[in-house]
């Protein structure tokens, strides 16, 4: 039975080596995503003024820099900050 703890210790390389395929066939299909956009009438407009597109791209500033915590600032770049309607009286 394997514990937690001999999770939590598992080597780098023994993570990118389970987790690498996964890893490049997300890149690829976001890839595949964005090739299939600009192909599609007024899709290079769309690439560069859609604000969903905006986000993307910078989530993806944030996955290709050497710092902790990118799944968490991912989240907030993609989290709804917009403030929740007034309570009804």
């Amino acid at each position: 039975m394997r514990t937690i703890t001999s999770h939590m210790a598992r080597d780098a390389r023994d993570i990118l080596d389970d987790q690498f395929l996964e890893m490049r066939w997300r890149a690829l299909s976001l890839a595949a995503d964005m090739d299939r956009l600009e192909r599609a009438f007024g899709g290079k407009d769309l690439l560069v003024s859609d604000p969903r597109l905006a986000k993307l791209r910078e989530a993806i500033k944030v996955l290709l820099q050497n710092e902790p915590e990118r799944a968490a600032k991912v989240q907030m770049i993609f989290s709804d900050m917009t403030p929740p309607p007034p309570a009804k009286q």
